[in-house]
């Protein structure tokens, strides 16, 4: 690439332009009709600056927006990440609530922790795991008659057994009451 001032008749234009010569392959590419033709290209030196600076500008503008769709990436794998533990952590209250826990936030962390070491998590399998490892989390369901069960008694006709079965269950004490004077027999 060289160099040639160009002489202006102008005033109005202050500086002085220089033209660059860019030096195109000849005629091969088909532009130009003539052979032997000056395939040399003419640029102003103001106008090159001036693309030069535009193209500088993209790129500093490609960096920007690069950076910024890294960070919406971050951004949005993050929140995918916490959307897949609140949905975890429903399904698990669910499971948890349907087997008739009585410590919930114990228990739910015990199946989150044993969620996380599995290769495949399965939120039931761990509830199941959980209840038989620690069944005291859980409610007992009623089996019938004890150890400590009333005898039951001719003509009663399961009133007592009702009454010490809603006594237990709703551990109220106008409840054990009137289990209690049932099975002393004073009405």
């Amino acid at each position: 690439m060289s160099v040639e001032p160009m002489v202006q008749d102008e005033p109005e234009a202050a500086e002085a332009d220089v033209m660059l010569r860019d030096d195109v392959a000849p005629a091969e590419s088909g532009e130009s009709g003539q052979p032997g033709a000056d395939s040399a290209k003419l640029v102003p030196v103001t106008e090159s600056i001036r693309y030069r600076r535009r193209a500088q500008a993209a790129e500093a503008k490609l960096g920007e927006l690069q950076g910024q769709f890294d960070r919406i990436q971050q951004d949005l794998h993050d929140t995918r990440s916490a959307l897949d533990a609140v949905e975890r952590r429903r399904a698990i209250d669910e499971l948890l609530i349907a087997a008739d826990t009585i410590d919930l936030e114990t228990a739910r962390l015990l199946t989150e922790a044993a969620v996380s070491e599995m290769d495949e998590p399965d939120v039931g399998a761990a509830v199941e795991e959980l209840h038989d490892r620690k069944p005291f989390l859980f409610r007992q369901r009623s089996h019938g008659g004890g150890s400590m069960s009333p005898k039951p008694r001719p003509g009663d006709n399961g009133q007592l057994g009702d009454a010490a079965e809603h006594a237990a269950v709703s551990g109220d004490r106008r409840d054990l009451l009137r289990y209690l004077h049932l099975r002393r027999g004073v009405k």
